[in-house]
């Protein structure tokens, strides 16, 4: 049978997205200091997520602990993440409530109220990446987002407008 215009569309889809993933992992190789799909995503979860932890990893990208423990050992090793210590978690708290009540121009004390998944409730260790990380993750998004600029820059503001929001669609469907 022969597949609908619909299913032919879907196939057109999945293969330009695994393409746009190939591209982007070539493209990761070629960095001086390269950075894997997982490390970057991994990096990027760290980085974005608060006080996140090796089970916060394992949830979000539905893997098993073990093979997250693995990947988090490897960026430690590469010296990109580092589990933050009691003392060093109450300071970003503290800093993280300063700028909240700077931004809400509000008078209140900057001493910090730990969140849920905060080292400070005894549940898991929490990730951070280190300087070298930073360094790296903005490196690779910077190479990223050149390529992405550079493939859209004869589309109009319209174009990409719609692009972005058919991608936000797409990727909310979860």
């Amino acid at each position: 049978m022969e597949p609908t215009v619909r299913e032919s569309d879907i196939e057109a889809v999945f293969g330009q997205l695994r393409e746009i993933s190939r591209r982007s992992s070539a493209r990761s190789r070629s960095i001086e200091k390269t950075l894997t799909f997982v490390e970057d995503s991994l990096l990027r979860f760290i980085a974005t997520t608060d006080a996140a932890r090796a089970t916060d990893i394992a949830a979000a990208f539905s893997l098993n602990r073990s093979t997250v423990s693995r990947q988090i050992n490897t960026l430690i090793t590469l010296g990109l993440v580092h589990y933050q210590d009691h003392h060093e978690r109450q300071e970003h708290e503290a800093k993280d409530a300063a700028a909240k009540d700077a931004a809400a121009t509000t008078e209140s004390s900057l001493e910090a109220t730990p969140t849920p998944n905060s080292v400070l409730s005894g549940r898991g260790r929490v990730l951070a990446l280190t300087e070298s990380g930073e360094v790296q993750l903005a490196t690779s998004t910077r190479v990223h987002q050149s390529v992405v600029k550079d493939r859209l820059s004869g589309w109009s503001d319209v174009e990409i407008a719609t692009f972005a929001a058919a991608l936000t669609r797409y990727n909310d469907a979860d």
